[in-house]
């Protein structure tokens, strides 16, 4: 029986793929649910205090969701990011017997501390971009991707589908904690490619139908220009423009626009992948532009060069002949995750950003849609040049993808590498409605016509 119960798990448990890298996350304490269940340890995390949450003169403690060093914590102050001293009475005494508070307090910092703790939060509250980090108090976790159970399937529409399951230790000191699983995924449409159904005139002049990729190119041929071997696809889902000039205007992509898209589950915590950036415009049309042409009707690509480069520097990423140069004064968006979030191991940079400049698109009249806008990515997956991803075949590839959290503030981060040995088809697969009911009515796309 037991025999029988031991295969029945190791059954349960598909190893589809061997998945390498790390996990990153930043847990929001008021509004993670897995902060919340306190199955996880917090004792080696490090702590970001800079929510403005701090000491209570009047009621002689701290301030309700405070998670910056107390008493003891203070000799182990280098893992907190900020944090805040109790009250101190008149003679700058941190454990008075009269004052404001007459109750003995366990441990104290002194005037270095302070200054730190201060210094530190002056610095996030300074993020260009991660200003989400000052919100609330986070506690940062770091880990390997040593999975216990991969799942890698083509489902039914041609997507390729990566679920990997890490285990997450349960709190040694908390005799009721259960080990939790963080299970990430990603989908990709491998033959990605929007097609347009576009009409024209033959030599004697009758029209015909005729399909072109849209806006002239395969688009994934030219993301992957600069990828060095490899094909890149972006997780797009849910990426919208701001119209600059009105900032109550967006635009989504559409459907045949998406690429791809990622989910993940850190314990209690659901997060869906970062989509593309377009500009970070405010109410009142200020922000970050990454709009290149800013006239569409009599565009000027003058200075397009110029705004890719700038855009290049500002966020960190490594784009084509551009030089990136270093800013005492000021961090890249890259940076500010590495260097002031943590996102590294070992000294090196596990997060990075993508820069698209889609000067290839033509440019029309319109703001709207992708010509004359750059995108910075910081979510997707490539997979080596020349491979078929088909049911039998192996797949190789890389992957970052940032994370947010769907109800929370929480963000999670993953950066690694995967190889599958042998894709399998999903068997329980449903045909696509659309080529099912074109097919029952003899509607083919753009009356059967084929690149």
């Amino acid at each position: 029986m037991n025999l029988i119960l031991l295969a029945a798990l190791t059954g349960c448990a598909p190893d589809d793929a061997t998945v390498k890298g790390d996990w990153f996350a930043w847990l929001a304490t008021q509004s993670s649910a897995t902060v919340d269940e306190r199955n996880l340890s917090f004792d080696n995390a490090t702590v970001f205090e800079c929510s403005g949450r701090g000491w209570d003169a009047e009621t002689c403690d701290y301030e309700g969701g405070y998670i910056g060093p107390k008493g003891k914590a203070y000799s182990d102050s280098d893992r907190f990011i900020g944090g805040a001293c109790p009250q101190t009475n008149a003679a700058g005494n941190l454990n008075p017997e009269d004052g404001p508070c007459n109750r003995d307090y366990i441990g104290a910092c002194g005037e270095d501390d302070v200054a730190g703790f201060a210094a530190e939060c002056e610095e996030l509250q300074s993020l260009e971009f991660n200003t989400w980090i000052t919100d609330d108090g986070y506690y940062g976790l770091t880990g390997d991707i040593k999975p216990w159970r991969t799942e890698a399937l083509l489902n039914a529409e041609g997507d390729l589908q990566l679920t990997v399951h890490v285990e997450l230790p349960a709190d040694k000191n908390n005799s009721d904690a259960e080990a939790q699983d963080f299970r990430f995924n990603f989908s990709i449409d491998p033959d990605f490619d929007p097609l347009d159904c576009l009409e024209g005139e033959d030599e004697n002049g009758e029209a015909y139908a005729y399909v072109d990729h849209r806006d002239g190119s395969n688009w994934v041929d030219e993301w992957s220009e600069d990828e060095d071997g490899y094909r890149i696809f972006y997780l797009n889902s849910g990426a919208y423009q701001v119209n600059p000039n009105d900032s109550g205007n967006t635009w989504y992509l559409s459907n045949d626009m998406l690429s791809g898209f990622g989910i993940a589950k850190f314990a209690a915590e659901e997060a869906y992948s970062r989509p593309t950036d377009y500009g970070h415009y405010q109410l009142d049309g200020t922000g970050p532009s990454f709009l290149a042409v800013e006239n569409h009707e009599t565009p000027d690509l003058a200075g397009y060069d110029q705004k890719y480069a700038e855009l290049c520097q500002k966020v960190g990423a490594v784009c084509d002949g551009v030089e990136l140069t270093d800013d005492p004064d000021s961090l890249t968006w890259a940076e500010e995750m590495v260097n002031v979030l943590g996102a590294s191991k070992n000294g090196e940079p596990r997060f990075e950003h993508k820069v698209e400049k889609n000067d290839w698109r033509p440019i029309d009249s319109t703001i709207s849609g992708l010509d004359g806008w750059m995108e910075v990515h910081s979510s997707w997956v490539r997979l080596k040049s020349g491979q078929t991803v088909a049911e039998g075949e192996k797949v190789e590839g890389d992957f970052q993808v940032l994370y947010e959290g769907a109800e929370g503030g929480s963000r999670v981060m993953i950066r690694g590498t995967f190889l599958i040995d042998e894709l399998r088809a999903d068997r329980w697969g449903y045909e696509i409605l659309e080529d099912a009911k074109r097919k029952d009515n003899k509607t083919p796309f753009c009356d059967g016509a084929t690149l």
